[in-house]
């Protein structure tokens, strides 16, 4: 008697097809030593059944979870979700699913969640770390866990790196600013230990000085510690700027709220360029002009470079993948804006 539907097992299926179970299960893993026709007539009854394989018993046999750990300091950026999207689009393609972790960019909670996800026998970590720190970095290779990192390289070179051109674009941008005649241009940024902060202060540092300037810089260790109040004497008096770049899109909606609690507005009180562009930039008027990275071929070439990683294909030392990005000029520069068609 076959059992009802919803508790159908490997053994039903075995039954209606007339074999073992272990020739049910060599075509259930597309095993290369069964016959075609055997398969074939496998695949029919599981369909007739309607029987789904248990993935995670499977996992835990086979040691493996057909799983992907992803794990970014924060969910909500565009930034990031664009690149979520793209590494769950490979993975599907790989049969895997992605299962997603926020450390919050605290390091301690980015270990918690990479020991919660080793419990879990995740196949691999695509990871846009907390730190350019190693520590989390050598508990995944002491499990020998395949590991990519994006956006945020770590310290090493022991694992795949996809970042993009960071200090080169941040220094364009800020050079693009000078060419507008503004002098005073507050660079505004936050964690300025990571390699993302850093890189692209270094090229506002480089082209500001290289127009025989000084950097005016307004930089926090938290994004939550970016308030109006520290804006405000930037914005009036003697302090005053005549621009402000902001180094990521968190620090963009930071300022933008803090300029709207002043009642500044963008281009007509205060020049602007993000570093970061997002769904709503073109919206905001005049249009913000931004540093675009490109979020989705950072995700694909990181998800790409772990099933590499994962199925051997690759066995080479580990790459550094650096890719451009591109300035969309619209009217918060002072540029005026593209008129389409």
């Amino acid at each position: 008697m076959i059992a009802k539907k919803g508790s159908i097992t490997l053994v039903d299926v075995a039954r209606l097809a007339g074999v073992s179970l272990k020739t049910a299960s060599r075509a259930l893993n597309d095993s290369p030593e069964l016959r075609p026709e055997t398969g074939a007539r496998v695949r029919e009854a599981m369909a007739k059944l309607g029987y789904q394989p248990n993935e995670l018993a499977r996992g835990l046999k086979a040691r493996r979870s057909a799983a992907i750990a992803m794990i970014v300091p924060n969910l909500a950026d565009p930034f990031t979700s664009a690149a979520v999207q793209a590494v769950q689009e490979i993975a599907r393609e790989n049969g895997h699913a992605v299962i997603l972790a926020s450390s919050g960019g605290d390091v301690d909670l980015e270990e918690s969640e990479l020991k919660i996800m080793l419990r879990r026998q995740i196949d691999g970590v695509v990871l846009m770390a907390a730190s350019s720190g190693k520590s989390n970095l050598k508990l995944l290779l002491a499990k020998n866990v395949p590991i990519v990192v994006f956006d945020e390289p770590l310290r090493g070179g022991e694992v795949d790196n996809i970042t993009v051109t960071n200090r080169k674009s941040a220094r364009e941008a800020t050079e693009h600013l000078l060419a507008h005649g503004y002098r005073r241009i507050l660079a505004v940024g936050a964690r300025p230990h990571l390699y993302t902060c850093s890189e692209r202060l270094a090229g506002y540092r480089s082209a500001v000085r290289g127009a025989g300037l000084e950097p005016v810089e307004l930089l926090v260790q938290h994004e939550s510690d970016l308030t109006p109040e520290l804006l405000s004497p930037f914005l009036s008096g003697p302090n005053r700027v005549d621009a402000i770049f902001t180094l990521n899109w968190v620090c963009t909606m930071l300022v933008l709220r803090g300029l709207n609690a002043k009642k500044k507005k963008i281009l007509t009180d205060f020049p602007l360029v993000s570093f970061d562009d997002f769904e709503l930039a073109e919206m905001i008027p005049p249009g913000l002009t931004v540093v675009r990275q490109p979020a989705h071929e950072l995700g694909h070439q990181a998800a790409k470079a772990l099933f590499e990683r994962m199925s051997g294909t690759r066995k080479q030392p580990p790459r550094k993948i650096v890719l451009s990005t591109e300035f969309i000029v619209r009217g918060s520069c002072g540029c005026k804006p593209k008129v389409s068609g």
